[in-house]
């Protein structure tokens, strides 16, 4: 036999296909302990050294005028506007006053919030909207608490 002739077959190497299914499983897992890591970080480690207490509200209430909201229940109200100043917030109040309309202050974060009283449940929220709403107030919209 003569060598000169003699072909070897070239092998070419295909790539590494893998299971790509399994591969977005392990990301898509990743992805999800990362996330629950964080919250559980969050809150049981960074918020207490912060001292915030998750397990309450963040929505703290004034307490030095009559019409000014000194605690928060839980429920719904009309949110009529959020002012800057107090007397901004005093104005529409008594706009909301001379048209019927029972309000008062909320006080968060410097900012006053002219609400309704609190409703208990969001039906009867909708209900006093349609009403607030046939006065011809307009900007009205109803918020939780």
């Amino acid at each position: 036999m003569n060598k000169k002739f003699v072909r070897h077959r070239v092998r070419r190497r295909r790539g590494y296909k893998g299971n790509s299914k399994m591969k977005i499983l392990v990301f898509l897992g990743i992805m999800m302990m990362a996330v629950i890591l964080g919250y559980f970080t969050a809150r049981f480690v960074i918020g207490p050294i912060l001292g915030y207490n998750a397990d309450e509200s963040p929505i703290t209430a004034g307490t030095d005028k009559t019409n000014e909201s000194s605690t928060i229940e839980d429920g719904y109200a009309l949110q009529f506007g959020v002012y800057s100043t107090k007397e901004a917030a005093n104005n529409m109040v008594a706009k909301l006053q001379e048209k019927g309309i029972e309000a008062k202050i909320l006080i968060k974060d410097d900012l006053y919030k002219v609400i309704s009283p609190i409703i208990k449940t969001k039906d009867e929220a909708l209900d006093e909207l349609e009403k607030v709403k046939e006065k011809e107030v307009e900007d009205v919209f109803i918020t939780s608490f």
